[in-house]
């Protein structure tokens, strides 16, 4: 990885991007609106969905930040005080390097539909 670049939340696409979003949202007790899900490639980007389900106590807290970064990669267990808001949410090291933007707009689409999945079966309970 190059050092420039910023370090990935580790999410693989393989489901555990659901856990993710579950984790975060018991952690703050919110539900993040999965219509922001389609735009999520960063930390920055979920972040900004959260900070927007939360009053401007919590948003605006010191530690806000923290916890959220903690409950993101609590899954895959990357040190969450290396992810910063351009952290990408899925890790790129291995699997999907090299394979173009058609594969990142279906890794995209993925996390989407598994948000809207989410949502389905919260709706459905």
């Amino acid at each position: 990885m190059e050092e420039d670049q910023p370090v990935s939340v580790g999410l693989w696409g393989d489901g555990d991007e659901i856990a993710a979003i579950d984790e975060v949202e018991a952690t703050f007790g919110v539900t993040l609106d999965y219509a922001d899900a389609p735009t999520w490639q960063t930390a920055g980007d979920v972040f900004r969905s959260l900070r927007n389900g939360l009053s401007a106590e919590v948003a605006n807290a010191p530690d806000t930040w923290d916890r959220f970064a903690a409950a993101l990669t609590h899954e895959t267990g990357v040190d969450p005080a290396t992810i910063t808001p351009d952290s990408p949410l899925l890790d790129e090291a291995v699997s999907w390097r090299g394979l173009g933007n058609l594969s990142r707009m279906m890794a995209v689409l993925l996390i989407a539909s598994a948000a809207i999945i989410v949502l389905l079966v919260l709706v459905l309970r």
